[in-house]
């Protein structure tokens, strides 16, 4: 049997604030303080700075000389970010639907499930868990590796600019809902054309909530 050893101290840190970044506890461009995170987790600043450099490493907090703050992608970034991401979920999207299992399916359509209970209960951060959820499972359908890893490098960013789309609006996440539903139906019927199809109008319709999202709270 292998040696259990405790999680570093700097991960739990980790894990925390990356949650209440995710959470939208810490908003988009808010400043983070070494010291008041360190004096909320009663811990030193050694395992909140580690911490927080992970962050950075994957783009959910910025760095401005000594300045750290939560991402806040902007307008254009978004566009960017967005761009990237329909290239590559079009592909996630033909290959899941060549191989997607039964199980892969039962798991999908269970976080489906648990988004319409989170809507039903106005519980809009497990929404955001499972929606996000449902596309790491996608993705995971795809088998590829390289895709994966290449999609984790827009991870950060994402996850952030995907609050903003939701916006806490019971009418977007039913929206959402039905686009995962239409993309779910044709992975499950192995139809990789019309998998692409409906991906592609998932991310269109994501990229026009969001930017309507940026124009109406710019910043």
């Amino acid at each position: 049997m292998a040696v259990q050893r405790p999680e570093p101290l700097y991960q739990q840190v980790y894990r925390i604030v990356r949650q209440r970044i995710l959470d939208g506890v810490y908003k988009p461009g808010e400043v983070l303080s070494e010291s008041g995170i360190a004096q909320q987790l009663q811990v030193s600043r050694t395992p909140v700075r580690e911490a927080l450099r992970q962050l950075i490493s994957e783009r959910l907090v910025t760095a401005d000389g000594p300045e750290m703050a939560v991402a806040n992608p902007t307008r254009d970034e978004f566009i960017d970010l967005y761009t990237c991401r329909s290239a590559l979920e079009m592909v996630v999207a033909e290959r899941a639907a060549r191989l997607a299992t039964a199980d892969d399916v039962a798991e999908m359509e269970a976080a489906l499930r648990d988004a319409e209970a989170a809507i039903a209960g106005f519980d809009h951060a497990r929404v955001h868990a499972a929606n996000t959820r449902f596309h790491d499972l996608l993705v995971g359908c795809a088998r590829m590796p390289m895709l994966s890893a290449l999609l984790d490098t827009l991870r950060g960013p994402i996850l952030i600019a995907r609050r903003r789309i939701l916006a806490d609006s019971v009418d977007t996440e039913r929206e959402i809902l039905a686009e995962h539903r239409a993309l779910l139906a044709a992975v499950q019927a192995g139809d990789a054309e019309a998998a692409q199809a409906a991906m592609r109008r998932h991310m269109a319709n994501d990229l026009g909530r969001g930017l309507r999202r940026y124009d109406e709270t710019p910043g």
